[in-house]
């Protein structure tokens, strides 16, 4: 029998958030909330980061969010870009297909990067906090417990560390979803804590112990295929440092090849189907260089595959999981693999995990401070769980159509294979490519709301869908026509739209800020630049008198952003389609000169003028670059949560009725 010794446990709630797992999703929530100001303690089992890599590419829509967050430099730095996917059918290269490249967004490429090093980075933007992992400690146990004098809920915690040791136990499963109840190991001694905490984030993977205690359902399925992934050095007399698909072999299977640092090359191919009975067999120890050399000879024939240097090889088995809901009780929240599972196709289970964390920390943030309502933490589960089911089903279509044996399946799949680098470049011109998650949209719910009487946009522009990025030109005072010019100064929106705790509301001026005389576009009144600048002022200032964050955030300010790493909870952005300018760089109506040097003087985020040539960027909102314009709020995970036509008064307090609505009063 194991001893343990136990620390006291009845005290003041000890942190305000605990986060169990120090994964990419665990990290990336303990930076976002260290940032928003708030504590947190994350603790990890393990001492060591696992130098197994599972995941390795991290997609465009990751990156946007990793440089709102400001800790986006060290990834581009590491990782290698790639946007082809190459297609060898009977040992002949027969397509090269741009599945990861796309115009729309900044990142316009996959950033491969193996799972180790991102894992290392975050832990490094972590520290630099001023945090750390805890590591040695798992968790035992968890619930929501309500103090009887107060009547408020917290979570209580139970965890340990081996005094001597790891907390890892020899006879411990390897099976999804199965958790050991009898966790002590005999002879062991244990420290134990019970951490109280007014939240707990589960990022414990899929056999997540959280998720196991407070009873939340796991369903889906365990494929019958037994993969096999080898990561190794390969002499071939193709070239491997891109994606690569090797099908029609021998056995008319198909294998994957991915570069993972340096020379080594993973490989990933199905073995064939097997019994539950035959699994439960299977040793991966058994598993030899010798064995994988032939199955990659029947699957790649007549292409020569040499294996040599394996530094990892293993059998596993898909699984198709998602939770039955991603929070128990306001209080506990589950993300990442705790949260879903799914095959490796398309690289998108730890990229789902980290936007989890995205979504979920900036809420959090708000309730910690007092600026929401504990409901807002509701749309966790609102939000990203249709998205995890989005994204098991599109790995699970990619999986059947790579795995397929069926004979017209076979055929379909050369076919499609064949094809796609003429559909491809045409759809991704169009759309985003699914796989790099700039599609990825939430639909109408407590904080995205469409207005209560203006019509309902084209659907590409409602409320829910992700803010887009685009190039603007910095408007200098007195020297309006500089901005129209190729020498002017540029960036891009998302330089602006920082984040993850600050709403951004964007005003898109169109063409009136010229104008002095308020007209009626279509029923919507237009505005001048006097009375933008005098309405975003006043509205600004009682918005950041009402709400403002109690503790500093700890965003890096930037030339683009200078008020990134205050207490500011909104920001405002002035976007102009048209400045008509005379040769003297002035505005062409004199009488706009006062509102226009008022809006060019401000800092940016406090209602800056910025120069949308030509009218891109408020295409890209559905905004007409002639009119009344537009308000549009972006929520601090930049996706769109309220647009209002009009930029006067009275689209200003349709806004101000939206924050009112999902802040506190």
């Amino acid at each position: 029998m194991s001893s343990t010794t136990k620390a006291s446990s009845h005290s003041p709630l000890n942190v305000p958030v605990l986060i169990s797992g120090a994964g990419p999703t665990g990290l990336f929530a303990a930076i976002l909330l260290t940032k928003l100001g708030h504590p947190c303690r994350i603790i990890e089992r393990h001492f060591e980061i696992s130098p197994l890599s599972k995941a390795l590419v991290i997609h465009a829509r990751t990156m946007e969010m990793f440089a709102f967050s400001g800790i986006i430099d060290s990834f581009i730095s590491q990782g290698v870009h790639l946007t082809d996917l190459h297609v060898y059918i009977g040992g002949k290269l027969t397509s090269v297909i741009p599945t990861l490249r796309s115009t729309e967004s900044e990142y316009t490429y996959g950033l491969f990067l193996e799972q180790l090093r991102t894992t290392a980075i975050l832990t490094e933007e972590l520290e630099k906090l001023g945090g750390h992992v805890d590591r040695g400690w798992e968790l035992l146990d968890t619930k929501v417990v309500q103090d009887p004098e107060t009547g408020k809920e917290h979570v209580e915690t139970v965890i340990r560390r081996a005094i001597v040791g790891t907390n890892t136990r020899a006879t411990e499963s390897t099976i999804l979803g199965v958790v050991e109840e009898d966790r002590d190991e005999e002879g062991k001694e244990y420290e134990v804590q019970t951490v109280r905490s007014q939240y707990l984030i589960a990022t414990d993977g899929g056999k997540s112990v959280v998720r196991h205690k407070v009873d939340i359902g796991f369903p889906g399925k365990t494929l019958d295929n037994n993969i096999i992934l080898i990561d190794c050095l390969v002499d071939s007399p193709i070239s491997l440092k891109s994606i690569t698909i090797v099908a029609a072999g021998d056995n008319h299977r198909a294998m994957a090849v991915f570069p993972v640092r340096g020379d080594v090359i993973r490989i990933i191919l199905d073995s064939g189907v097997l019994t539950p009975e035959e699994h439960a067999k299977l040793d991966s120890k058994e598993l030899t260089l010798e064995m994988c050399q032939k199955l990659v000879d029947e699957c790649a024939s007549p292409t020569q595959f040499r294996l040599h240097d394996p530094t990892w090889v293993t059998y596993y088995r898909v699984n198709e999981r998602l939770a039955e809901r991603f929070s128990f009780k306001n209080r506990i929240f589950l993300a990442g693999d705790a949260a879903h599972v799914h095959s490796p196709v398309g690289g998108q289970g730890m990229n789902t995990g980290l936007q989890d964390s995205y979504n979920l920390t900036w809420k959090l943030g708000l309730v910690l401070d007092g600026l929401a309502p504990e409901s807002i933490l509701e749309t966790y589960d609102v939000e990203r769980k249709p998205v995890a089911a989005d994204i098991i089903n599109l790995s699970s279509r990619g999986l059947d159509f790579g795995l397929a044996q069926d004979y017209w399946k076979k055929i379909l799949r050369r076919v499609a294979l064949t094809i796609a680098p003429y559909i491809l470049p045409f759809i991704n011109s169009v759309t985003p490519p699914i796989i790099s998650m700039l599609s990825i949209r939430y639909h109408e719910n407590a904080l995205n709301k469409r207005h209560k009487s203006q019509p309902v946009p084209d659907e590409t522009y409602t409320v829910g869908h992700r803010a887009r990025d685009g190039e603007l030109h910095v408007v200098k005072k007195g020297a309006l026509a500089e901005a129209a010019t190729e020498g002017s100064t540029k960036l891009r929106l998302h330089e602006l739209t920082v984040g993850p705790g600050i709403f951004h509301v964007l005003v898109f001026a169109a063409d009136m800020l010229q104008q002095t005389k308020v007209t009626t576009v279509k029923g919507i009144a237009t505005t001048s630049s006097a009375d933008v600048a005098e309405i975003a002022h006043k509205y600004l200032q009682a918005w950041r008198t009402k709400w403002a964050y109690k503790s500093l955030s700890k965003f890096s300010a930037t030339e683009a952003a200078p008020l990134a790493g205050s207490d500011k909870v909104f920001m405002v952005h002035v976007i102009a389609a048209d400045l008509a300018v005379s040769k003297s760089g002035r505005v062409v109506s004199e009488e706009g000169n006062a509102g226009i040097d008022a809006l060019t003087d401000n800092l940016a985020g406090d209602g800056k003028l910025y120069l949308d040539q030509q009218g891109v960027v408020h295409e890209k909102y559905g905004v007409a670059k002639q009119g009344a314009g537009a308000l549009v709020v972006v929520r601090p995970d930049g996706y769109l949560g309220y647009r209002v036509k009009g930029a006067g008064n009275a689209a200003w307090e349709d806004v101000d009725d939206y924050f009112r609505s999902i802040l506190t009063a």
